[in-house]
């Protein structure tokens, strides 16, 4: 594991890396690390990713690391309290960082994580690069070991720094949101939100209004009931009327975008609610019963909402309401 990298060794590694992160490469987390692995002496490496469903990070791929390892590596006592780390976040301009380049008072290696994880797990050196897009915003860590403490070498250092922002691309689980959003056709204002109710933006997209924790409380019920088909379209009251929404299942939440203001053909909240019932198959009197109110005010939001839809006959208003998200998103 000793030898100098020649003078072109940084780019090497960072061509390679680059190349290894293309979205043709299958599964990019294990062909950057590969690729990591087959140009630098390397005992151990990870490649992390944001969550931005559930929060905190995800392991896409690792080689090396026991789980205890790549637990602390996801953990606040790595993410907040590690000395190095610390570092790459207040100087966002120099993306990576090995043991060597702490400087100060304490060197990494007597540092709690030195000495209390990485050290015991058999690693005597290491490097991370916190990967953050050419937009600013921060998807992930690759994180190397190595078991001698003069490595890595300042030129990996230097090539895992300009690898960076192509490496948090290809490793920005967001991207997949936009993807569902584009291909669907959907635009305007979009979040995630968990099965927690916890909210999360959408990267490129403005962030949706109006998600109260009513609102967030029901979309949460319906994801709950695993839906299927796994997207569909309502209606939801709001401050200032309706909040046409798709919801799009994903895993371990839901996709909620804004639809166009007018998806409402002027129906009044009780009419709504009796074309989402009717919608589900119910007669006049069950409608009646279910709203508390007498079968013959049923009849008369059922023709008015008939009328408003333009449509001559339940069938076609149910299905209406179906394929134009004109059902009232159910209460929680």
């Amino acid at each position: 594991m000793s030898g100098a990298l020649d003078d072109s060794a940084a780019f090497r590694i960072a061509f390679g890396l680059a190349a290894a992160a293309r979205p043709t490469s299958g599964n990019v987390a294990d062909a950057v690390l590969e690729a990591l692995c087959a140009q630098v002496p390397t005992a151990a490496a990870a490649l992390v990713a944001v969550d931005p469903v559930r929060g905190g990070h995800v392991v896409l791929g690792s080689t090396g690391y026991r789980p205890e390892l790549l637990d602390f590596l996801t953990s606040p006592a790595f993410l907040v309290d590690d000395v190095g780390y610390r570092l790459l976040v207040r100087e966002p301009r120099r993306r990576a960082r090995a043991w060597c380049d702490v400087e100060g008072p304490e060197a990494y290696a007597d540092t709690r994580s030195a000495t209390m994880v990485f050290r015991p797990a058999g690693f005597a050196g290491g490097a991370t690069a916190r990967l953050v897009g050419d937009d600013g915003r921060y998807t992930g860590d690759l994180h190397l070991s190595t078991d001698e403490p003069d490595r890595p070498a300042p030129e990996l250092t230097a090539a895992l720094h300009h690898a960076a922002p192509v490496l948090a691309a290809a490793t920005d689980l967001s991207r997949r949101l936009l993807t569902l959003l584009d291909g669907g056709g959907i635009e305007g204002p979009a979040a995630v939100v968990g099965p927690d109710g916890r909210i999360a933006a959408v990267p490129g997209r403005d962030r949706l209004p109006g998600l109260d924790d009513d609102l967030v409380a029901r979309i949460v019920r319906w994801r709950r009931g695993r839906p299927d088909p796994p997207q569909a379209r309502f209606l939801a009251p709001g401050p200032m009327g309706w909040v046409p929404l798709q919801l799009v299942a994903i895993e371990d939440g839901t996709l909620v975008a804004a639809r166009p203001p007018d998806a409402a053909p002027g129906l009044s909240y009780r009419e709504a609610e009796v074309l989402t019932l009717l919608a589900d198959g119910l007669a006049n009197a069950t409608i009646a019963r279910r709203l508390g109110i007498s079968t013959r005010t049923t009849a008369h939001h059922v023709e008015h909402v008939l009328g408003k839809l333009r449509v001559g006959c339940r069938v076609a208003a149910a299905r209406l309401a179906v394929e134009q998200g004109l059902r009232l998103l159910p209460e929680a």
